[in-house]
């Protein structure tokens, strides 16, 4: 019986370092937020408009995984109209 093994690449990065930008559910109308979305991640509106469906039904949704300073440039944007997120 021979025993396989497999050798893993390190990019320096590390798995810890990964985040996830929330939205939460707000009172704000349902094409703000849409339109915020759409001007801070560059997604479609029909991308935009699944992300605020899961916000309004389960209070929360995940916008984006990544670093954080990406996550931060596009949170910035989102705060423009006081939209309620969060990095994490």
């Amino acid at each position: 019986m021979s025993i396989k093994t497999k050798e893993y690449e390190d990019f320096g990065g590390n798995v810890a370092e990964m985040r996830k930008l929330l939205l939460f559910n707000s009172t704000h109308t349902w094409d703000e937020v849409i339109e915020q979305l759409m001007k801070a991640t560059g997604y479609d509106g029909i991308h935009c408009e699944q992300i605020a469906m899961i916000a309004h039904t389960k209070g929360k949704a995940v916008v984006k995984s990544g670093d954080f300073e990406e996550l931060n440039d596009i949170n910035v944007v989102l705060k423009e109209i006081s939209l309620i997120t969060a990095i994490e």
